[in-house]
């Protein structure tokens, strides 16, 4: 059952599973759910049901059709409120398997109580083309203003992070441009705090922009920048790589299970604006780490493919169903 948000309106994980399947040794179908309850007979023909992220409808028509059934996931719910998380995780508990992506969101599966539930399986993206190296490098080597761009939910959770990004910001002492993606309550709450801190015509708010929009933006920032790391799978810091953007980012969550400080990104202490800035000043002063963060990344990206990704996510299906 596919991820209706997936970027680029498909869903490459399960597209995936579905091409790759006869090859493992299994057969795969395809049920998109649109907002509706799936039909009656749902699941009786299939040994096992994979759902691609937390969706509750899907999930508990899953649950109803008594086969065993399996639920990918890449957030850590970060920023649900309490009695919203509380009732994912009691939703969540009830599947026969949790494929995630790092050790970070494992861990947290865990701390759940979902120890026996937990199967690893990489997160893969295969959007880089090496060819584009070159591109990059061009593009990277080029003087302009600094471009920095990050993406938000603007909700009360992001604010320590939005804050921390704002002041680091304000300190930096080259010239430099701001784009915020994103979309929610807090928005007007951080613009008053722009006008406040920073020229505001040095900052642009986006709002929420379609995926490819938000990859054309990376592909001409110098720099992108995940405030939190809140994630449990830092996938735009992944896809900020694909394009040859270097990723700042802090020491939490999965971040450091995916960027290594100085090899294919800066790291930050967690919630040291000070930290940040010298970060960002780093990558706009040091002659060629640009460029290095820029080549490393590309390999990092093109070390997450679709073979591993697709054998373990059968290998867990397997071993949910026996």
């Amino acid at each position: 059952m596919p991820d209706p948000t997936s970027p680029y309106n498909e869903d490459a994980f399960c597209r995936e599973m579905i091409q790759r399947a006869s090859s493992l040794g299994h057969e795969a179908a395809l049920t998109p759910v649109a907002g509706a309850a799936p039909p009656k007979y749902f699941g009786q023909d299939a040994d096992a049901i994979l759902i691609n992220s937390f969706q509750a409808l899907p999930l508990d028509a899953a649950l109803a059709s008594g086969r065993r059934c399996a639920v990918r996931l890449i957030d850590s719910f970060a920023d649900a409120s309490e009695p919203d998380l509380r009732a994912i995780k009691e939703l969540l508990l009830q599947a026969h398997r949790l494929l995630v992506p790092s050790q970070h969101l494992a861990n947290l599966v865990r701390s759940w109580g979902g120890e026996r539930l937990v199967s690893l399986v990489p997160y893969a993206y295969d959007r880089v083309r090496a060819h584009q190296i070159a591109l990059v490098t061009m593009r990277a080597s080029r003087p302009a203003d600094f471009q920095i761009v990050t993406n938000c939910h603007f909700q009360e959770a992001c604010r320590p992070g939005l804050e921390l990004l704002l002041s680091a910001i304000a300190s930096l002492r080259f010239d430099w441009h701001l784009t915020l993606v994103g979309h929610g309550p807090l928005r007007q709450a951080i613009q008053d705090r722009v006008r406040h801190i920073l020229p505001m015509d040095r900052v642009l708010f986006t709002g929420d922009i379609p995926h490819h929009k938000f990859m054309e933006l990376l592909r001409c920032a110098k720099a992108y920048v995940n405030p939190t790391g809140a994630e449990g799978f830092p996938a735009l810091a992944l896809y900020s790589l694909a394009e040859g953007c270097p990723v700042v980012a802090p020491r939490f969550g999965a971040v450091p299970e995916l960027i290594v400080d100085g090899k294919n990104g800066l790291l930050f202490h967690p919630g040291n604006a000070v930290s940040l800035s010298e970060a960002l000043v780093t990558l706009w002063s040091v002659r060629g780490l640009s460029l290095q963060l820029i080549s490393e990344g590309i390999k990092t990206v093109e070390s997450h493919n679709w073979d591993a990704t697709v054998k373990a996510a059968f290998k867990a299906l397997e071993e949910m169903v026996r």
